[in-house]
């Protein structure tokens, strides 16, 4: 009776454990919830839900990787802590939280191995993934500046009220719905490119684990600096003329999350200088 309450109070803690664990992994900018993006919903809002679908999708995706290196941590920290005479709940605690720390690439290599059992075939799934999400991404660009040019239209339009001599405390009502709309959009944003990055650093973990060679094209990824034309008074374009050319999927992925990332800044800076110059004419 003693030991069977020992080992349930050990598998309970070490699903605690495995459950805080892929939470730890798979935290990140913190994403809207459904009442924030209801309450916020207007004519631009409909260029938010490709990022929302897509951040759902990876975020229980690197969650389900953490969790199964999470569940074989575990297991091997209670072995362990058997051999060495310790606690094997301490040791599922650890060995848990250790998993976890590893356990989305492991997860994920799990997953490639059940899909192929050679190197070359394991190389051609992580390319594979990597080409859905580089599709996604580009979605997520043209997206993005769709609800650039939205969110311009809509600070136009309060401008051209004002300047014909519109009520000027409805304006201020409008620019101060119009920034909560914006600060929901940001974060949007935000969450979608941490998910990017930490499925990049699953794929690059994935290729290194099966003996590929990263360092080339990762250092590539870091030093690429997207162009992005943001005037003020149309949508931002993220111009990928200068993506350097080539079949890694990988890369490819890296570049369109750099991308993005730019775009995303740009996007932020346009909306802000927009909003301001309003407030100034109100001034």
């Amino acid at each position: 009776m003693k030991t069977g309450n020992f080992f349930g109070r050990s598998f309970k803690l070490a699903n605690v454990a495995i459950l805080s664990a892929a939470l730890f992994i798979s935290g990140c900018a913190v994403a809207p919830t459904a009442e924030e993006l209801e309450a916020t919903r207007d004519e631009c809002s409909r260029f938010r839900t490709p990022f929302t679908t897509i951040s759902d999708e990876r975020k229980e995706r690197i969650a389900r990787f953490a969790q199964i290196g999470a569940g074989v941590g575990a297991v091997v920290g209670q072995a362990v802590a058997r051999e060495r005479d310790q606690n094997p709940i301490a040791g599922a605690l650890v060995g848990a939280l250790a998993g976890a720390a590893v356990g989305a690439t492991g997860g994920y290599l799990s997953d490639l191995q059940k899909r192929s059992t050679s190197t070359a075939g394991l190389q051609r799934a992580v390319n594979g993934d990597a080409s859905r999400d580089l599709r996604e991404t580009d979605r997520l660009v043209t997206a993005m500046t769709s609800l650039n040019r939205c969110r311009l239209q809509q600070i136009n339009q309060v401008e051209r009220s004002v300047r014909a001599g519109g009520n000027r405390d409805a304006a201020t009502a409008q620019i101060r719905l119009i920034r909560q709309k914006v600060d929901i959009d940001n974060r949007v944003i935000n969450a979608v490119v941490g998910d990017l990055t930490r499925t990049r650093g699953l794929y690059i973990g994935a290729l290194n684990q099966s003996g590929a060679n990263t360092d080339n094209f990762v250092s590539s990824i870091q030093q690429y600096q997207p162009r992005v034309i943001s005037p003020q008074q149309t949508s931002l374009r993220v111009d990928r003329s200068q993506r350097p050319r080539t079949a890694n999927a990988v890369a490819n992925l890296g570049y369109a999350e750099k991308e993005l990332s730019a775009g995303a800044a740009a996007h932020v800076q346009t909306i802000d200088a927009a909003l301001d110059d309003l407030n100034a004419l109100l001034i």
